[in-house]
Protein backbone atom coordinates (compact mmCIF):
# COMPACT_ATOMS: atom_id res chain seq x y z
CA UNK A 1 0.00 0.00 0.00
CA UNK A 2 1.13 3.98 -0.90
CA UNK A 3 0.47 6.19 2.36
CA UNK A 4 -2.05 8.36 0.96
CA UNK A 5 -3.61 5.63 -0.92
CA UNK A 6 -7.14 3.81 -0.72
CA UNK A 7 -7.11 -0.10 -0.26
CA UNK A 8 -9.50 -2.67 0.35
CA UNK A 9 -9.64 -5.77 2.13
CA UNK A 10 -12.11 -8.97 2.12
CA UNK A 11 -14.55 -9.54 4.37
CA UNK A 12 -15.54 -13.27 5.83
CA UNK A 13 -19.52 -12.58 4.19
CA UNK A 14 -18.03 -11.93 1.23
CA UNK A 15 -17.99 -7.88 1.17
CA UNK A 16 -15.36 -5.69 1.38
CA UNK A 17 -13.87 -2.76 3.59
CA UNK A 18 -12.74 0.09 2.05
CA UNK A 19 -10.49 2.24 4.20
CA UNK A 20 -8.38 5.16 3.62
CA UNK A 21 -4.58 5.94 5.28
CA UNK A 22 -3.95 9.33 6.05
CA UNK A 23 -0.99 11.37 4.00
CA UNK A 24 1.83 11.28 6.39
CA UNK A 25 3.84 15.16 6.81
CA UNK A 26 7.62 15.09 7.22
CA UNK A 27 8.79 16.96 9.90
CA UNK A 28 11.22 19.90 9.00
CA UNK A 29 14.57 19.87 8.51
CA UNK A 30 16.38 18.53 11.83
CA UNK A 31 13.88 15.70 12.42
CA UNK A 32 15.36 13.10 10.90
CA UNK A 33 13.34 9.85 10.09
CA UNK A 34 10.61 11.90 11.58
CA UNK A 35 6.70 11.10 9.87
CA UNK A 36 4.19 13.01 11.16
CA UNK A 37 0.45 12.18 10.31
CA UNK A 38 -2.15 14.64 9.70
CA UNK A 39 -4.93 14.89 11.95
CA UNK A 40 -3.35 13.04 14.95
CA UNK A 41 -4.11 14.44 18.20
CA UNK A 42 -2.10 13.29 21.51
CA UNK A 43 -4.98 13.49 24.59
CA UNK A 44 -3.93 16.12 27.19
CA UNK A 45 -2.30 14.37 29.92
CA UNK A 46 -4.74 13.85 33.22
CA UNK A 47 -4.56 16.71 35.54
CA UNK A 48 -5.64 17.26 39.78
CA UNK A 49 -5.37 20.72 41.26
CA UNK A 50 -4.51 21.41 44.78
CA UNK A 51 -5.21 25.42 46.72
CA UNK A 52 -2.40 25.14 49.21
CA UNK A 53 -1.54 27.68 52.29
CA UNK A 54 1.67 27.66 53.89
CA UNK A 55 3.80 29.90 56.01
CA UNK A 56 7.56 30.16 55.82
CA UNK A 57 8.83 31.11 59.37
CA UNK A 58 11.67 32.77 58.21
CA UNK A 59 9.85 35.83 56.75
CA UNK A 60 6.77 35.79 58.75
CA UNK A 61 6.16 38.84 60.40
CA UNK A 62 2.45 39.35 62.16
CA UNK A 63 0.56 37.27 60.14
CA UNK A 64 1.84 37.94 56.76
CA UNK A 65 5.10 37.20 54.75
CA UNK A 66 7.70 39.84 54.09
CA UNK A 67 8.30 40.28 50.08
CA UNK A 68 11.39 41.80 49.72
CA UNK A 69 12.73 39.02 47.42
CA UNK A 70 10.62 39.66 44.09
CA UNK A 71 12.01 43.13 44.12
CA UNK A 72 15.54 41.96 43.71
CA UNK A 73 16.85 42.17 40.07
CA UNK A 74 18.42 39.12 40.76
CA UNK A 75 15.14 36.96 41.75
CA UNK A 76 14.90 33.94 39.20
CA UNK A 77 12.37 34.67 36.06
CA UNK A 78 12.58 30.59 35.61
CA UNK A 79 12.51 28.21 38.86
CA UNK A 80 15.41 27.56 40.94
CA UNK A 81 14.77 24.44 42.05
CA UNK A 82 16.18 22.81 38.81
CA UNK A 83 19.68 24.01 39.21
CA UNK A 84 19.40 23.05 43.06
CA UNK A 85 19.25 19.42 41.82
CA UNK A 86 15.34 18.75 42.40
CA UNK A 87 13.84 15.84 40.58
CA UNK A 88 11.17 17.07 38.44
CA UNK A 89 8.47 14.53 37.73
CA UNK A 90 5.46 16.50 35.28
CA UNK A 91 7.33 19.83 36.17
CA UNK A 92 10.49 21.85 35.70
CA UNK A 93 11.57 25.37 34.09
CA UNK A 94 8.49 27.31 34.85
CA UNK A 95 8.44 31.02 34.22
CA UNK A 96 7.24 34.02 36.10
CA UNK A 97 6.14 37.37 34.47
CA UNK A 98 7.61 40.76 35.51
CA UNK A 99 4.21 41.62 35.85
CA UNK A 100 3.24 39.18 38.10
CA UNK A 101 6.37 40.12 40.86
CA UNK A 102 4.69 43.63 39.94
CA UNK A 103 1.78 42.63 42.51
CA UNK A 104 1.77 44.42 45.80
CA UNK A 105 -0.53 43.56 49.07
CA UNK A 106 -1.32 40.18 50.39
CA UNK A 107 -1.06 38.74 46.72
CA UNK A 108 2.55 39.90 46.34
CA UNK A 109 5.35 36.81 45.79
CA UNK A 110 7.13 35.41 48.03
CA UNK A 111 9.45 32.94 46.72
CA UNK A 112 9.05 29.87 44.52
CA UNK A 113 8.41 26.84 46.35
CA UNK A 114 8.36 23.25 45.34
CA UNK A 115 5.07 20.74 45.63
CA UNK A 116 4.98 16.64 45.29
CA UNK A 117 2.37 14.13 45.19
CA UNK A 118 3.14 10.73 46.93
CA UNK A 119 1.22 7.42 46.41
CA UNK A 120 -1.50 7.12 49.47
CA UNK A 121 0.02 3.61 49.99
CA UNK A 122 3.61 4.58 50.04
CA UNK A 123 4.59 8.48 51.47
CA UNK A 124 7.98 7.55 50.28
CA UNK A 125 7.19 7.72 46.61
CA UNK A 126 6.85 10.67 44.57
CA UNK A 127 4.17 10.39 42.26
CA UNK A 128 4.19 14.35 40.67
CA UNK A 129 5.15 17.37 41.10
CA UNK A 130 4.76 21.20 40.66
CA UNK A 131 6.57 24.30 40.98
CA UNK A 132 4.82 27.37 41.84
CA UNK A 133 4.64 31.17 43.89
CA UNK A 134 4.41 31.41 47.08
CA UNK A 135 2.21 34.98 48.31
CA UNK A 136 2.57 36.98 51.44
CA UNK A 137 -0.83 35.60 52.89
CA UNK A 138 0.36 31.86 52.58
CA UNK A 139 -1.48 31.08 49.28
CA UNK A 140 0.17 29.24 46.87
CA UNK A 141 -0.58 29.68 43.18
CA UNK A 142 0.95 28.55 39.92
CA UNK A 143 3.16 30.53 38.37
CA UNK A 144 0.16 32.74 36.18
CA UNK A 145 0.10 34.22 40.13
CA UNK A 146 -3.99 33.59 39.67
CA UNK A 147 -4.91 30.15 39.30
CA UNK A 148 -4.50 26.56 41.78
CA UNK A 149 -1.17 24.89 41.42
CA UNK A 150 -1.94 21.90 38.99
CA UNK A 151 0.06 18.77 38.54
CA UNK A 152 -0.16 16.05 36.06
CA UNK A 153 -1.76 12.82 37.85
CA UNK A 154 -4.61 10.85 37.53
CA UNK A 155 -7.57 11.64 39.93
CA UNK A 156 -7.01 9.73 43.69
CA UNK A 157 -5.39 9.73 46.57
CA UNK A 158 -2.13 11.54 47.73
CA UNK A 159 0.19 13.24 50.53
CA UNK A 160 1.13 16.45 49.74
CA UNK A 161 4.68 17.79 50.12
CA UNK A 162 5.72 21.12 50.72
CA UNK A 163 9.53 21.93 50.32
CA UNK A 164 11.38 25.60 49.69
CA UNK A 165 14.73 25.79 49.37
CA UNK A 166 16.34 26.81 52.83
CA UNK A 167 13.37 25.84 54.83
CA UNK A 168 12.72 22.31 56.24
CA UNK A 169 10.07 20.35 54.46
CA UNK A 170 6.52 19.31 55.28
CA UNK A 171 3.76 16.48 54.38
CA UNK A 172 0.58 15.69 55.14
CA UNK A 173 -0.01 13.54 57.35
CA UNK A 174 -2.86 11.95 55.75
CA UNK A 175 -3.85 11.21 52.04
CA UNK A 176 -5.72 13.65 50.26
CA UNK A 177 -8.76 13.02 47.57
CA UNK A 178 -7.70 14.93 44.38
CA UNK A 179 -9.84 15.39 41.33
CA UNK A 180 -9.73 17.93 38.58
CA UNK A 181 -11.54 20.83 40.88
CA UNK A 182 -8.68 22.06 42.81
CA UNK A 183 -8.66 21.16 46.65
CA UNK A 184 -7.81 23.72 49.33
CA UNK A 185 -4.95 22.44 52.07
CA UNK A 186 -4.31 24.45 54.78
CA UNK A 187 -1.26 23.93 56.64
CA UNK A 188 -1.25 27.14 58.36
CA UNK A 189 -4.29 26.83 60.90
CA UNK A 190 -4.15 23.26 62.33
CA UNK A 191 -6.76 22.11 60.42
CA UNK A 192 -4.85 19.65 58.13
CA UNK A 193 -2.48 17.16 59.98
CA UNK A 194 0.89 17.82 59.93
CA UNK A 195 3.34 14.34 59.52
CA UNK A 196 5.39 14.33 62.06
CA UNK A 197 2.71 15.99 64.37
CA UNK A 198 2.81 19.56 66.19
CA UNK A 199 7.10 19.40 66.07
CA UNK A 200 6.94 19.52 62.31
CA UNK A 201 6.10 22.88 62.11
CA UNK A 202 7.01 26.26 64.10
CA UNK A 203 4.13 27.81 66.09
CA UNK A 204 4.76 31.83 65.17
CA UNK A 205 1.95 33.89 66.71
CA UNK A 206 -0.62 31.46 66.81
CA UNK A 207 -0.23 29.93 63.12
CA UNK A 208 1.74 27.01 61.95
CA UNK A 209 4.92 27.90 59.86
CA UNK A 210 7.57 25.85 57.94
CA UNK A 211 11.08 25.78 60.19
CA UNK A 212 13.55 28.18 58.48
CA UNK A 213 17.77 27.83 58.49
CA UNK A 214 18.02 24.97 56.02
CA UNK A 215 20.93 26.41 54.37
CA UNK A 216 22.65 23.26 53.15
CA UNK A 217 19.71 22.11 51.49
CA UNK A 218 19.81 18.74 53.63
CA UNK A 219 16.50 18.54 55.34
CA UNK A 220 18.33 19.44 58.29
CA UNK A 221 18.54 22.58 60.38
CA UNK A 222 22.09 22.85 62.25
CA UNK A 223 24.03 25.36 63.78
CA UNK A 224 27.34 24.19 65.02
CA UNK A 225 29.28 21.20 64.32
CA UNK A 226 30.06 20.04 60.94
CA UNK A 227 28.32 20.60 57.94
CA UNK A 228 26.01 23.18 59.70
CA UNK A 229 24.01 26.06 58.43
CA UNK A 230 25.66 28.72 60.03
CA UNK A 231 29.21 28.25 58.26
CA UNK A 232 27.58 28.93 55.13
CA UNK A 233 26.22 32.35 56.11
CA UNK A 234 29.53 33.45 57.50
CA UNK A 235 31.03 32.56 54.15
CA UNK A 236 28.67 34.46 52.30
CA UNK A 237 29.35 37.49 53.78
CA UNK A 238 32.87 37.26 53.45
CA UNK A 239 34.40 34.92 56.16
CA UNK A 240 36.31 37.25 58.04
CA UNK A 241 34.27 40.47 59.32
CA UNK A 242 30.65 38.78 60.80
CA UNK A 243 29.05 42.72 60.32
CA UNK A 244 29.50 42.65 56.96
CA UNK A 245 26.89 41.57 54.11
CA UNK A 246 26.05 40.39 50.89
CA UNK A 247 22.48 41.44 48.85
CA UNK A 248 20.78 39.41 46.46
CA UNK A 249 18.77 36.26 46.42
CA UNK A 250 20.60 33.46 48.13
CA UNK A 251 19.86 30.17 50.50
CA UNK A 252 21.44 31.67 53.18
CA UNK A 253 19.26 34.69 53.26
CA UNK A 254 17.14 32.72 55.51
CA UNK A 255 14.39 35.04 56.50
CA UNK A 256 14.11 35.94 52.78
CA UNK A 257 15.09 40.11 53.05
CA UNK A 258 17.17 40.13 49.99
CA UNK A 259 20.32 40.60 52.69
CA UNK A 260 22.74 38.04 54.00
CA UNK A 261 23.70 38.70 57.43
CA UNK A 262 25.13 37.36 59.80
CA UNK A 263 25.83 39.84 63.00
CA UNK A 264 23.38 42.96 64.30
CA UNK A 265 19.64 43.32 63.63
CA UNK A 266 17.41 40.73 61.30
CA UNK A 267 20.59 38.46 60.91
CA UNK A 268 19.85 35.20 59.33
CA UNK A 269 22.29 33.71 61.95
CA UNK A 270 19.85 33.51 64.70
CA UNK A 271 17.00 32.25 62.73
CA UNK A 272 18.84 29.43 62.44
CA UNK A 273 20.04 29.27 66.26
CA UNK A 274 16.04 29.90 67.10
CA UNK A 275 15.08 26.94 64.90
CA UNK A 276 17.53 24.78 66.97
CA UNK A 277 15.97 25.85 69.95
CA UNK A 278 17.47 28.74 70.88
CA UNK A 279 19.77 28.07 73.98
CA UNK A 280 21.67 24.62 73.05
CA UNK A 281 24.10 25.46 69.81
CA UNK A 282 24.64 21.75 69.53
CA UNK A 283 21.07 20.75 69.07
CA UNK A 284 19.24 20.03 65.56
CA UNK A 285 16.19 19.84 64.15
CA UNK A 286 15.24 17.65 61.16
CA UNK A 287 12.05 17.29 58.44
CA UNK A 288 10.07 14.55 59.11
CA UNK A 289 9.42 14.19 55.70
CA UNK A 290 11.28 10.89 54.42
Amino acid sequence: MIAGGGSTSSLPNGGTLKFTIAQPVIGPVGWPNTVLTQGFHQPDPERVGVLPKVFLDGPLQSGLMSDNLRTLPSFPLTEPYTGLGYTHIGSGFETVSPSVLGVTGNNAVVDWVFLELRAAGDNTVVKATAVALLQRDGDVVAPDGVNPVSFVAVPGFYHLVVLHRNHLAIMSANSISLGPLAVPVNFTNGSVATFGGAAAQRLNGGVRAMWAGDVTGNGQVKYAGGTNDRDPVLVAIGGSVPTATSSGYAGTDVNLNGVTKYAGTLNDRDVILTTVGGTVPTATRSTFVP
